[in-house]
Formats: structure tokens, sequence, C-alpha cells
């Protein structure tokens, strides 16, 4: 083997070496939640799918997508940008990261500190002349055992209210 040849061998090893262990790297398991709620809209999947994708309904049913900006969008593919507040003070932006028509929506929030990871994910299944609603929302959530708690709970509340303004939205029109 020719000097170049080791020389270049060595660089590799010693390169790959450096990649197989990160020195001082952070590893910790952070614990997710994860809620699941079902309500049945007297409407299509069309027409609930229409009410939850128009900018003038968000913050109707989601109101951490209160912001001027968002009132005048419509979802409609993914890598659409919604704007999100929410009640603590968390900012951010919300980005669609999946979307099927008349039948799935999911949307990762990326708050501008990075500090926690949530999703949404909303399915439209139908049934008979209605539509069954499907809303998952899972986030990180280090807290303190009874602060998760609570959080969830709130979170829960917030999920509930959220499906009857969607189907009080949808079923009105």
């Amino acid at each position: 083997m020719s000097r170049i040849a080791r020389g270049c061998c060595s660089t590799l090893s010693l390169e790959l070496a450096l990649f197989a262990a990160p020195a001082g790297a952070e590893h910790k398991q952070v614990p997710v939640v994860r809620l699941h709620h079902v309500a049945e809209v007297a409407a299509p999947p069309a027409a609930v799918w229409a009410y939850l994708v128009q900018g003038r309904n968000l913050a109707t049913y989601c109101p951490v997508w209160k912001s001027a900006r968002n009132a005048a969008a419509t979802i409609s593919r993914v890598g659409d940008v919604l704007d999100y507040t929410d009640e603590w003070g968390n900012g951010g932006r919300s980005i669609v990261t999946y979307l099927v028509k008349d039948k799935e929506l999911r949307v990762a929030h990326e708050p501008n500190r990075g500090d926690y990871m949530c999703q949404a994910k909303i399915v439209l299944v139908p049934r008979g002349a209605g539509t069954e609603i499907h809303f998952w929302e899972q986030y990180t959530d280090e807290s303190a055992t009874k602060d998760m708690e609570a959080t969830a709970a709130k979170m829960e509340v917030e999920l509930q209210q959220t499906l009857a303004a969607i189907k009080k939205g949808v079923e009105r029109k």
C-alpha cells in the first residue's frame, strides 16, 4: 500500500471513529402525552374538510391559530404554514406535514424556542350521511408528574371544545 493510500485510510478511520463515538452527547428519554377524541358530525367528509381548511374558521375551532395572517389562509398542501400562539405564551409555526383532501390532515407545531415537540392529526371517517372525526394531539412534556397530568387534563378539555366547535361550525351551514 502506498504512503498516500495509507494516509487516506488512517484519516478515514479517524473520521469514522469521531462520528461513531460523539464526545459529550446528551441522551434523555422525554415523556410524550398523546390525546385522542372522537366526534360525530351530521355532514359528509367534504363539508367537514371545507370547514377545517378555511382561514376564517381556524380561530373558531383552534384558538391558537387566531392570527390575522391565518384568517386569509387556506390549507391546501403539505408545507402550508400557520402562525400560532398558545395560552402559555408559546408561539411558533404550525406546518402541514401530511394532507389527503377530505380524509386526513397532520400538522407539526414548531415553537419559536424549540423546547418541545407537538403534533396534531385529524382523520375524517364517513359514517352513513355523516362523518366521524378523530383528533389526536401529542406533545412532549418534561414537567413534574403532577404538572404533566394537569396540563393533559386541560388539553383534554380543549380537544373536546375543538371538536364541539368543528361540529357546531359545520352543522350550522
